[in-house]
């Protein structure tokens, strides 16, 4: 005789865990892929670049900002469902997200670091961006964590904050997609 399990697991741990497995292949696969002929246009001057990219701090700190977004991802999927702010998500999901951010600006400040003092122009203005993109990204997660430590977090401003903190994100996973073109060619 089959006999069935029940989980004791609340609804929001089960999603969260859904979703990490489920987001993390498909934001690896959604970085596009330049064209041949553009890797050549963008190689003068950038060997720097490939450098920095392929460092340890770089590395690091995509894979904090890749966690961050999951998170992000999962409480914004349950609220989208629920029409509610699931506390027992989204106050753990906060706390990963800052715990994340931390990370991800600590390993940026190290790539700043090895860059040195002779960057180009080009590799500056690309960190600048990035600075822009950390800054608006830590300004919604504070928003964030602090709606969520109400007693009644508005769905409408987590959904927002969520969106918000993605849209950084992919603002930085798209960065890194028109860079590394750069670092076919030195």
């Amino acid at each position: 005789m089959h006999t069935r399990t029940t989980s004791t697991l609340p609804s929001g741990a089960l999603l969260l865990a859904s979703l990490i497995c489920g987001a993390v292949v498909p934001s690896l696969a959604q970085t596009p892929k330049p064209a041949p002929g553009k890797m050549a246009q963008h190689a003068g001057g950038m060997a720097g670049m490939s450098d920095m990219m392929s460092g340890p701090h770089h590395a690091l700190a995509m894979a904090y900002r890749d966690n961050l977004a999951t998170f992000a991802r999962a409480v914004q999927a349950d609220v989208s469902r629920s029409h509610t702010v699931d506390l027992e998500l989204a106050r753990p999901a906060a706390a990963e997200m800052r715990r994340s951010f931390d990370q991800m600006v600590e390993h940026h400040k190290g790539q700043l670091a090895s860059g040195g003092p002779h960057m180009d122009p080009a590799m500056m203005g690309m960190m600048k961006e990035m600075e822009a993109h950390v800054a608006a990204l830590g300004e919604h997660l504070t928003a964030f964590e602090t709606e969520v430590a109400g007693s009644a977090p508005d769905p409408k401003q987590i959904t927002m904050h969520t969106a918000a903190i993605l849209k950084e994100c992919s603002g930085m996973s798209m960065m890194h997609a028109k860079a590394k073109p750069h670092q076919m060619k030195r």
